[in-house]
């Protein structure tokens, strides 16, 4: 016969998850800490190799995988970013997913 204390030790046991690696280990109540937000843009994909001067078009070659891109201003890159801007010390996009801007500084660039 089950005692009514010992029925609820049972119960505490296994809302605790008694049955973990470590049963000597404390049992954590605090909170976790966050992960990252949600709200954030994944880290740019690309990888800058150039750039291109034609007919007073200034563009840049970047790499995404194992395709390259010759990408000017305006110019959409697969369903998730946009080049808004080609300076010459950076790029800067929007990931369209989220509408977040994001930044590229270029190599070699005083």
């Amino acid at each position: 016969m089950v005692t009514k204390p010992l029925w609820l030790a049972l119960a505490l046991a296994f809302c605790l998850d008694a049955g973990a690696a470590d049963p000597y280990a404390p049992a954590a109540f605090g909170a976790t800490t966050p992960s990252r937000s949600t709200n954030a843009a994944p880290p740019l994909p690309f990888r800058y190799v150039g750039r291109l001067s034609h007919n007073g078009k200034h563009e840049v070659l970047l790499m995404r995988g194992e395709r390259l891109f010759s990408l000017a201003a305006g110019d959409k890159v697969g369903d998730d970013y946009v080049v808004d801007r080609v300076s010459d010390s950076s790029i800067s996009f929007t990931y369209l997913p989220l509408k977040m801007k994001q930044h590229m500084d270029l190599p070699g660039v005083n």
